[in-house]
């Protein structure tokens, strides 16, 4: 698999004044298209930095990167640091001075003229066009190494990666790439990884990568052929071995959640859900509204978050209360019910529990939840644990939100 080297240029960076994702961005679409990114260098604005990250990179990878440094203030050297290193001189090119010109005439501004600095090309570059700001993209080749210097502005960078990069990278690599991405909820990333481990033997020329995310799964499955069909062929195989091992665990493929998955599923069914929450304060509804077509399905999204308001509200019995606890399985079982019973849907789902930092006891401790679904006929109870070593108030309402998802895509399939 050839390799590909990101090198993120600006104090700013280091610092910690501006997250990088830059660099996040640039190492999924690499991934997308078959390349390893083994890896990423951020370096500050001297010329000195640009030029020792840059003799490493291209050491190491076929494909390199460098993102920012490319306007036209002082520490904007990474043109120079470049040009430099590869001992090339730096032309005016006239057509790039144009362009910089008119995007400043088009927008009625005026233009200082240091801006020009832009308009400086290493002898032999291949100037892509930047129709979204002022500092074009460069690309060289040296060595059998491709090297793009890309803006460091998020939306011009992706942009220019996107028309310009893709294109040069593909035509220069015969071989196809195809990547499929499974979605995992309830089982762990290092459970995911060892029961597919031997399966990286068994598929040559496929690359299974798991990336943990907020209580799930991402499985990155990447096929490498030189035809299209083979690299096909090979990703399905490699797919469907996964799927035997884990599918009770997949929900779902490709640029999707649990949330989208579960909307699409009530409107096929022609189901309908209502939330009572507690803990959660409202996050399971919002993450449900969030997508369309979610007021075809969504009938009541209530937050009952006092005692009263589950009593006067949701019909939770004092008797409940009092002997059994607000948190606690009854509690939440009464909580769907009598969300169900109010909106008239056909899945009531009632959440509480115990989100922290404080509150917790010996037998429900910060991070006790309890989710319970019901349908009139049948009731689904479920008690999950959901706080880390230091207890976080949205880590855990986030994860028992997507818990709740997860026994509600199940829940569907009993009805």
């Amino acid at each position: 698999m050839k390799k590909a080297e990101i090198i993120s240029v600006g104090d700013e960076l280091l610092s910690g004044q501006i997250t990088d994702t830059n660099a996040a961005f640039l190492s999924r679409a690499f991934r997308k298209i078959g390349y390893e990114v083994p890896f990423r260098q951020t370096c500050g604005d001297r010329i000195d930095y640009v030029q020792k990250a840059l003799s490493l990179a291209l050491s190491r990878a076929e494909a390199v990167v460098i993102t920012g440094g490319l306007g036209p203030t002082y520490d904007d050297i990474t043109r120079q640091a470049v040009a430099e290193y590869l001992d090339l001189p730096l032309e005016h090119d006239p057509k790039v001075a144009d362009e910089i010109r008119a995007f400043f005439r088009q927008r009625n501004r005026a233009m200082s003229e240091n801006n020009l600095l832009q308009a400086l090309v290493p002898r032999g570059a291949t100037v892509l066009e930047n129709l979204w700001g002022t500092a074009p993209g460069l690309y060289l080749s040296e060595k059998g190494r491709q090297l793009f210097l890309l803006p460091g502005v998020p939306r011009e960078m992706k942009a220019l990666f996107e028309n310009a990069v893709l294109p040069l990278l593909k035509r220069e690599d015969s071989q196809i790439s195809l990547t499929r991405i499974l979605r995992f909820y309830g089982v762990s990333e290092s459970s995911l990884d060892e029961k597919i481990a031997d399966l990286l033997s068994v598929f040559p020329q496929t690359v299974l990568a798991p990336y943990a995310k907020d209580g799930e799964v991402e499985l990155h499955v990447t096929a490498i052929a030189d035809s299209q069909k083979i690299a096909e062929e090979r990703l399905m195989a490699a797919e469907k071995a996964v799927l035997e091992r884990l599918g009770a665990y997949c929900y779902g493929f490709g640029d999707t959640s649990l949330e989208k998955c579960l909307v699409e599923k009530l409107n096929r069914l022609g189901l309908s859900v209502a939330t009572a929450e507690s803990c959660t304060g409202g996050m399971l509804s919002q993450r449900i509204t969030a997508i369309p077509g979610a007021s075809a399905v969504l009938a009541y999204g209530v937050c009952t978050y006092s005692e009263e308001a589950k009593k006067v509200l949701l019909s939770v019995t004092e008797e409940t209360l009092s002997q059994k606890g607000v948190y606690s399985e009854a509690c939440a079982s009464e909580m769907a019910e009598g969300i169900r019973r109010l909106s008239n849907a056909d899945i009531g789902v009632g959440i509480t529990g115990v989100a922290g930092p404080d509150g917790g006891d010996e037998k429900n401790p910060v991070g006790t939840v309890y989710i319970a679904l019901s349908s009139g006929k049948y009731t689904w109870v479920e008690k999950g644990f959901f706080a880390t070593r230091s207890p976080d108030r949205d880590q855990i309402r986030r994860l028992a939100s997507s818990k709740a998802l997860s026994m509600l895509l199940s829940f569907c399939e009993k009805l």
